[in-house]
């Protein structure tokens, strides 16, 4: 029977009010809690739960992800607790989804803020398994104890398998305490695509020989074997440590240990996945024999040369065609890389010897700043541009708000954005200096290197000693979780550009993220303009639409609100606003806070890019947001 225009008006309320993206969380009202009595909420996965962060209200967690895609949330204890567990069901839909993997978030006290936008006291950062993702040991995750008034978040981690079919899968989560058991109830939505397994952002992560020892104490073959966990776990998020710096630079010895990384046969949870970069690492007199070898191997277009970082800082500017001149003379097509601007290496005539040129992201602000890079792009098939990070983004010492940064005290969306702007201007590859630098002390006490909580380090030392079982590991942050995410968001920006649409991807990008300096944008907003980037891939490539799990709206703690009044609205361009939080257009609210309003409507815009009625029952069902509201930009 047709339903009541009043019943059907309060669908389509309960409709705007749904989940999008990756996670949004279902606001089941909860009632207030009894004195002294543990309470449980669900976060989004891009929110840092700190301590004494207020409780949310959010009671269920709705996934929607691609095949082969890492969807994760948070659930969150609130003290007093004791005992504390977790234990996770089986997603059960059209098939089985199983291989659930759950962290407890290690707290680090941070004594001194990165920049004039962060903080300083414990934020959570580590992230330690209960069953490791690396080895397959049991760790010492599980149980613990939460004070009075205080919280603790547990990771809970998906990976849709590549063969799943599209369709909404159920499941559960209980907390298990001496206070009792919580049970949060989890939906996931699969998309009709999957991701590839190996990035089409290309990469390169730095991981130096002389932090690990610090870290685990190990050495000969040991060590190798550790050096290739620390490559395949890094696979697994979608990046390549592509510095094979273990002592030993024999062509056998690193066929042994690092080939299978290479050749996409490593026993990564991402099926197949293999590095998009090697650097270079055999000295001048085994050139010739590399490029010979990498090219037996299929291996040869990932092969570069770090030629000089920073000129002049680490070398001199004449140096870098005599440098070349070497490489080249192992083979032509031989790639060189040099961070630097294009300006200065036109200035020093050193231009025509980079094929990788890598500028800093602080210096191509905007999308419009890599124009000039067209002309060096241009002049051989060899070349490209990456981008990468410095110091610049908490101010080297100085005072710098709002950049893409790794540091542990910027909010989580941060960590997230970079592979936005990498879409944005034309970026084909990304640079990161270190991974494991905080090492050389103790990590998981002190990260502050370079004036910032974190800077070169995105990894910790997964000792036995520390986090328990008998294999040396390393365990994950947050931080790179949050890399992973953009490295995905990106492969859904390119899969609607490369299906015929790149003005709308392009838009999506550009409006969530105008400048390099507007990194901290509403996670309700990135993640509407990721949700309307699936509905279009599916629309492109015949999908099937799938309708997403019942959720609700959460308040506060990284789910959408309805906004009042029509601040924020989106233009007809499809474009997803970006607004300032307050009237006054400054930024307010601690890190990561999500409250107020949501996600702009999006109707309007989907409609002038042309897309089908296929995208109108999105909005319809909830996939997509309906309801008007304002994008909030989120601040310190």
């Amino acid at each position: 029977r047709p339903a009541s225009p009043r019943a059907t008006w309060r669908r389509v309320r309960r409709a705007s009010r749904m989940a999008v993206g990756g996670l949004l969380v279902g606001a089941l009202a909860a009632p207030g809690p009894a004195a002294g009595a543990s309470v449980t909420w669900v976060a989004s996965a891009t929110h840092k739960v700190r301590p004494g962060d207020p409780v949310g209200t959010s009671t269920a967690a709705s996934l929607a992800a691609a095949r082969n895609e890492f969807e994760a949330f948070q659930v969150v204890v609130v003290g007093p607790a004791n005992g504390v567990s977790v234990s996770a069901s089986d997603l059960q839909g059209p098939r089985t989804i199983g291989g659930v993997v759950l962290y407890r978030e290690a707290l680090i006290d941070l004594a001194n803020a990165s920049a004039s936008d962060g903080a300083t006291g414990r934020f959570p950062d580590a992230l330690v398994p209960d069953v490791d993702d690396v080895v397959g040991e049991k760790r010492n995750a599980f149980p613990f104890d939460v004070p009075a008034g205080e919280s603790r978040a547990v990771w809970v981690e998906v990976l849709v398998p590549p063969d799943a079919p599209a369709g909404t899968y159920q499941g559960s989560v209980t907390v298990h305490s001496a206070q009792g058991e919580v049970v949060v109830p989890v939906s996931l939505t699969v998309w009709d695509f999957a991701l590839p397994s190996t990035a089409s952002l290309k990469s390169t992560f730095g991981l130096s020989y002389g932090t690990l020892p610090a870290g685990h104490g190990v050495s000969g073959d040991e060590f190798s074997r550790l050096r290739a966990r620390y490559s395949q776990l890094g696979l697994d998020h979608r990046i390549s440590l592509s510095k094979f710096d273990d002592g030993n630079v024999d062509i056998g010895h690193f066929d042994t240990w690092f080939g299978p990384l290479m050749d996409g046969t490593a026993s990564t949870r991402l099926p197949g996945a293999r590095l998009t970069t090697l650097q270079y690492m055999g000295g001048p007199g085994a050139l010739a024999a590399w490029v010979q070898h990498c090219k037996a191997k299929g291996w040869f277009e990932r092969l570069f040369d770090y030629t000089c970082d920073e000129p002049p800082a680490t070398c001199s500017w004449s140096d870098i065609p005599a440098r070349r001149a070497v490489v080249k003379a192992a083979d032509p097509s031989f790639r060189t890389l040099v961070t630097t601007m294009i300006d200065e290496a036109d200035a020093q005539g050193v231009a025509s010897s980079i094929d990788i040129m890598v500028p800093v992201i602080n210096f191509l602000r905007a999308p419009a700043d890599a124009d000039p890079y067209a002309p060096f792009l241009a002049g051989s098939p060899l070349r490209e541009l990456w981008l990468y990070q410095s110091c610049m983004s908490h101010g080297c010492g100085g005072s710098a708000e709002g950049w893409p940064s790794t540091m542990i005290d910027a909010s989580a969306v941060r960590s997230r954005a970079m592979e936005w702007m990498s879409f944005q201007r034309g970026a084909t590859g990304e640079l990161y200096w270190e991974t494991t630098f905080a090492y050389s002390h103790d990590a998981w006490a002190n990260q502050w290197d370079f004036t910032g909580n974190g800077d070169g380090t995105l990894f910790y030392p997964g000792t036995p000693a520390r986090i328990g079982g008998a294999t040396h590991i390393p365990v994950a942050s947050i931080r790179l979780k949050m890399i992973r995410e953009g490295m995905e968001d990106y492969e859904y920006l390119k899969r609607v550009a490369d299906l015929g649409d790149p003005g709308l991807a392009t838009q999506l990008a550009a409006a969530l993220f105008p400048n390099a300096q507007a990194a901290d944008v509403s996670v309700d907003a990135l993640m509407a303009a990721r949700a309307q980037l699936a509905a279009r891939i599916v629309e492109l490539s015949g999908g099937t639409v799938v309708p997403p799990g019942d959720g609700g709206v959460p308040s506060g703690d990284g789910g959408l609100t309805p906004g009042a009044g029509d601040a924020g609205v989106a233009a007809s361009d499809g474009s997803v606003p970006v607004g300032p939080s307050g009237p006054d257009g400054a930024t307010t609210g601690r890190p990561d806070s999500q409250g107020g309003a949501g996600a702009a409507s999006l109707m309007g815009g989907c409609q002038a890019a042309g897309t089908s009625s296929a995208m109108s029952l999105l909005f319809l069902v909830g996939l997509l947001p309906w309801s008007a509201g304002r994008a909030r930009r989120v601040g310190r």
